[in-house]
């Protein structure tokens, strides 16, 4: 299931998109973020098309939901 990115972006440090972006070469803009959320875990996608061909090199990170959302 696709979340918005402002329910979850409170929990995640800036700097996981900074260090994203100079490890991959890839420019993260928050407008095209994909989040999705299934099995108990949270995935943040570079965009709409890493999401769709669901390309590792593109996934931002992957958290546990309850270690993200601290429950």
């Amino acid at each position: 299931m696709i979340i918005s990115f402002s329910e979850i972006r409170n929990f995640i440090p800036a700097y996981i998109f900074n260090e994203f972006g100079q490890l991959t070469g890839y420019f993260v803009h928050h407008d095209q973020i994909v989040c999705e959320s299934g099995d108990g875990r949270i995935k943040i996608w570079l965009n709409k098309e890493a999401y769709n061909e669901r390309d590792p090199e593109r996934l931002i990170c992957d958290y546990s939901e309850n270690d993200l959302r601290g429950r």
